[in-house]
């Protein structure tokens, strides 16, 4: 079974970055002063493979930052305050309130939500038209600010560059590696496990922050019971058992 996945992660992700590759290009790291070597050079040197588990939160913040560049080129962003002001309060609550989060509105009709890392956060309006209170909202927020939390997108590079061998990654620029995390963030699905962790997070985060904790399965319900799968459930996949392990833990009070 783990090989099974490992080897799917590997086919899926030899795609990716062949398209990567069509779309920006591969590019060279040039030289620079001792003491001032990009971090991203450093992570993705093969000898050094497992600094991805080792990522400082400045670091994080860095890659986040880069990464909203990308965003923003391919999406037209605005802010909007209840949005900011019901993010910064379960964000507080949250186990990674040190980074200086980040929510931003996405404008698309698509009823979707993702993050990246070092505390960008990223909500469709066709979410914000979905939600029927603003404990659901803040439901999907704590979700999201979950997989911040739990270092997801990171764990996705890492396993990215081990599908491909360390070697392949190496030499990749600043810029290509904000790009390559942008489409692992945005393009490709989080594992079920990873849904689930998110879930247990950002179940917790609402809960600290005073919201309702039954907003979470009440709208992964109200998603699956519309006739057409929205986006969020296809980028956030097994809604079903999600729905009964949160009913569960609301239910015994964990």
């Amino acid at each position: 079974m783990i090989f099974s996945r490992f080897s799917t992660l590997r086919k899926n992700f030899a795609f990716f970055l062949a398209g990567l590759a069509t779309t920006i290009g591969i590019g060279l790291i040039t030289p620079t002063p001792v003491g001032a070597v990009p971090w991203t050079q450093l992570l993705f040197n093969g000898v050094q493979l497992l600094q991805l588990s080792n990522v400082s939160a400045k670091q994080k913040v860095e890659l986040g930052r880069e990464i909203d560049q990308q965003v923003r080129s391919n999406y037209r962003i605005s802010t909007n305050e209840k949005v900011t002001r019901i993010g910064q309060r379960v964000a507080a609550a949250s186990d990674c309130a040190e980074y200086p989060f980040h929510f931003s509105v996405v404008q698309d009709k698509s009823i979707n939500a993702f993050s990246t890392t070092g505390g960008y956060v990223y909500v469709h309006t066709g979410l914000l038209n979905a939600v029927d209170n603003e404990d659901q909202l803040a439901a999907v927020l704590g979700h999201e600010i979950g997989h911040i939390c739990n270092n997801d997108l990171i764990n996705k590079l890492r396993q990215a560059q081990l599908a491909q061998g360390a070697a392949s990654l190496a030499g990749l620029d600043r810029s290509t590696v904000a790009s390559a995390a942008y489409k692992l963030a945005v393009d490709l699905p989080n594992s079920r496990d990873a849904e689930y962790k998110a879930d247990d997070k950002g179940l917790r985060y609402i809960e600290r922050a005073g919201y309702n904790p039954n907003a979470m399965p009440a709208f992964l319900s109200k998603l699956v019971s519309q006739r057409s799968t929205p986006t969020f459930l296809s980028d956030h996949p097994g809604a079903k058992e999600r729905i009964s392990i949160l009913q569960r833990k609301i239910a015994a009070g964990q």
